[in-house]
């Protein structure tokens, strides 16, 4: 994988944080030169200091599976390869763990070597989470579903820089901003892109403009959780796999 200085690209992690349910903390190394910036960080505390990207969660959120997101900027003057290390840390039986995800690392100029990828022991004790890190791929594959186990698994997502390869390869469906609603609704939201990406088969799509730049692409409006549910499901199904439930209430996301 390989960026160029002055372009940013966005990292999404999905959480399935199991039976945790205290303390939480995210930390990814942004090595120099590079700046981080928050997208979404799910009731979180999101900070870019000590050079690094972190999140914290004295109670993380209800909800066992969630995304996490920031944008990553290559300042001008930056080249060379670059480590992007993170792990996690949490508490289970009252007892803190540190987790290290699998290592990955990014190409800063005109060079373009494959992303690492490093799966860890497929048989890790009880108290240690399991991490997946894989890049986004140009259109999406189909993966055997993980084992479900009691403790959380990291999905780490390291999507190109350039926005042709930033989003899905599907044929062009309309999309609309998302509508104002009374009450408390449910979205699905199955991606969030720094440029319009085309998506075939998403029934309802709504988006969402950040201040940043990113639009966060939903699909369906539920006054249910278990409807929303399904359609999640339906999301997955079709490749999206990081597509997670939001909740709005008279229009605005709530956490």
């Amino acid at each position: 994988m390989n960026a160029l200085p002055g372009t940013d690209f966005v990292v999404e992690t999905v959480i399935n944080k199991g039976k945790s349910n205290g303390f939480m903390k995210f930390f990814q190394e942004i090595p120099e030169g590079l700046t981080a910036t928050e997208i979404e960080s799910q009731t979180g505390a999101f900070t870019f200091a000590d050079g690094g990207a972190k999140i914290v969660w004295i109670t993380p959120p209800t909800e066992e599976t969630f995304t996490i997101s920031y944008k990553v900027t290559v300042n001008g003057g930056v080249s060379g390869l670059k480590a992007l290390p993170a792990k996690i840390s949490y508490v289970i039986n009252n007892e803190r763990k540190t987790f290290d995800l699998p290592a990955l690392s990014i190409q800063i100029g005109t060079a373009s070597p494959p992303l690492k990828k490093e799966i860890p022991s497929t048989n890790p004790t009880p108290s240690t989470p399991v991490a997946k890190t894989t890049p986004v791929t140009t259109a999406p594959t189909t993966t055997t579903p993980a084992k479900t186990t009691t403790t959380p698994e990291i999905k780490k997502v390291l999507p190109p820089p350039t926005p042709a390869q930033a989003t899905p390869s599907f044929s062009k469906v309309p999309t609309s901003a998302l509508p104002a609603s009374t009450g408390k609704m449910y979205r699905v939201q199955i991606g969030a892109f720094s440029a319009k990406p085309k998506i075939d088969g998403v029934p309802e799509v709504t988006t969402l403009v950040l201040d940043n730049g990113i639009t966060k692409y939903f699909s369906g409006n539920y006054v249910t959780y278990e409807e929303a549910l399904k359609r999640k499901k339906e999301m997955i199904d079709k490749g999206f796999q990081g597509a997670f439930i939001v909740a709005f209430e008279n229009g605005k996301i709530v956490k």
